[in-house]
């Protein structure tokens, strides 16, 4: 699937590079750093040296639907970092955790008929920038020793063209559980920020890939938003 990988120093963001140049589908970006690296609605990735930074364009048109692209690439990475020997779990819709911390997460955009999948992995940062340094973590914090980057991400890569692959075949079916079943504050009352924030407790994912919140309303389906363990001060 992926058959050019251009590796850079220092980009504004690989996103960018690809959205804005003439690329063919299986073209990887990595670079080092990222002067300004996103992360989902335009927030921003810190992404100082030492973690792993890629992008890599597919085609609208190879696949039966797309709606769930986060989901499957955030699913693969995921079984990468179980391969190494972590236990992970994914916080709706892209991010993936380990032992509550933030270790990888996922960024899809629309450009034109190119679909740029962004994803940025922690993986030899030894601390983190105060205002997240409680909420990330890195393969070298968890193992305590450091990784080789080009090696994880030749890896990596294999695992991400398997699920893509099985998804452009098949659709998110083969997805739905064994997402659901990672699926992060499952029976728990979360907040969920979005156009309107509000309160419930989780009950999974649909068939289509949407969170279930269960609130005083009902049985909610999510299409988009935030999701995040409730507070005793919130709402």
């Amino acid at each position: 699937m992926f058959e050019t990988l251009i590796w850079l120093k220092e980009v504004s963001s690989t996103q960018d590079i690809l959205k804005e140049g003439n690329y063919s589908k299986g073209t990887v970006i990595v670079a080092d750093i990222q002067k300004r690296g996103k992360g989902r609605k335009g927030r921003r990735w810190e992404s100082q040296e030492g973690g792993l930074y890629f992008s890599f364009v597919l085609k609208e048109e190879d696949f039966k639907e797309t709606l769930q692209t986060p989901i499957v690439v955030g699913y693969a990475l995921s079984e990468f970092v179980e391969h190494l020997g972590f236990r992970t779990g994914i916080k709706w819709p892209n991010d993936v955790y380990v032992a509550g911390k933030k270790l990888a997460g996922v960024l899809v955009e629309k450009s034109g008929e190119k679909i740029v999948v962004g994803v940025g992995l922690n993986v030899n940062q030894a601390s983190f920038p105060k205002d997240i340094e409680g909420r990330a973590t890195s393969l070298r914090l968890i193992a305590g020793r450091e990784f080789d980057r080009a090696e994880l991400l030749l890896s990596l890569l294999d695992f991400i063209s398997r699920e893509i692959e099985r998804y452009m075949r098949e659709g998110f079916e083969p997805f739905h559980e064994k997402v659901e079943r990672k699926l992060l504050y499952v029976g728990e009352e979360v907040v969920l920020l979005s156009e309107e924030s509000k309160v419930g407790t989780l009950r999974g994912i649909d068939r289509e890939g949407f969170l279930l919140l269960e609130t005083s309303e009902g049985l909610e389906k999510i299409t988009a938003g935030d999701i995040s363990l409730r507070l005793p001060h919130q709402l």
